[in-house]
């Protein structure tokens, strides 16, 4: 091989190595574990800094071996600014395999910033194993 191809072939590696750093994710997902829920409750920081996007949101969760049904959840949303806001939503169903469920689609942040959101699972026992949360900048218009 030349010495012109092989300056090819590192700057072409170079450029797909370098690549995924250049790739913006608009996805962030964390999971709590039950035994790291603070009193039961669930607690995470999404950082909403553009207030002129909409964002999906999903809960995901799972159990140790038996489903659960209808998990009743009791939701606050505290704005950077310290505002409240809450709610009580439902899981459908959460057994031994996973699940992953839209809690809200196109929410678009009043404010920009961190909020915080707290997650109460009511009447859930040991085999409940935790509780994530998967936010997504919608790409388009809302």
């Amino acid at each position: 091989m030349t010495r012109r191809a092989w300056s090819l072939l590192l700057t072409a590696l170079s450029c797909v190595l370098a690549l995924p750093s250049c790739i913006e994710t608009d996805a962030v997902e964390e999971f709590v574990r039950r035994d790291e829920a603070r009193a039961g409750v669930y607690v995470y920081k999404l950082d909403l800094p553009d207030t002129t996007a909409a964002y999906d949101v999903w809960f995901y969760s799972r159990t140790g071996e038996r489903p659960l049904e209808s998990v009743r959840m009791n939701v606050q949303w505290l704005a950077p600014s310290g505002e409240a806001f809450f709610e009580t939503v439902y899981m459908r169903r959460v057994d031994p395999r996973g699940t992953k469920e839209l809690y809200r689609s196109g929410v678009v942040p009043a404010q920009a910033g961190e909020w915080q959101l707290s997650v109460r699972p009511v009447d859930v026992d040991e085999d409940f194993l935790g509780l994530g949360v998967i936010y997504k900048k919608k790409n388009g218009t809302r």
